[in-house]
């Protein structure tokens, strides 16, 4: 497989990425203000205020750590945009390489993280 194939199928990647980032993210607000209504509606004790305060900075660094990660998808893009248009064999290429396997790993934690979030969020208000 040449390097321009391998470069196509990273840009389709990272679309599929950035879709599925997207999505998750327009979930969170409707998680937060599921869990708020609920809270506004009952008076919180110590424990439930706790874990609730918790889970609510939780979402927050998720819903930084997607921001993050779009406008790296983003820059990845451009980039491999500009190695598909090179004409001429780059000496440097494995960096292509290696920048969209980092991105990869740092996807997955993201979406790992956020499912485990949703899990903690609706067991939270289930418990509530």
């Amino acid at each position: 497989m040449n390097t321009r194939s391998i470069i196509e199928l990273f840009m389709k990647e990272n679309s599929a990425w950035e879709d599925m980032i997207s999505r998750q993210r327009k979930e969170i607000p409707l998680l937060d203000q599921m869990i708020t209504n609920i809270v506004e509606e009952e008076v919180m004790k110590d424990d439930k205020a706790r874990v609730f305060l918790h889970l609510r900075n939780e979402i927050h660094k998720t819903e930084k750590h997607m921001d993050e990660l779009k406008d790296d998808l983003n820059r990845q893009q451009k980039y491999l945009l500009a190695e598909r248009k090179r004409t001429t064999a780059d000496p440097y290429s494995i960096n292509t390489f290696f920048s969209q396997k980092v991105l990869r790993e740092r996807i997955r934690e993201v979406e790992k993280s956020f499912v485990e979030l949703k899990c903690n969020y609706l067991n939270y208000v289930a418990t509530i």
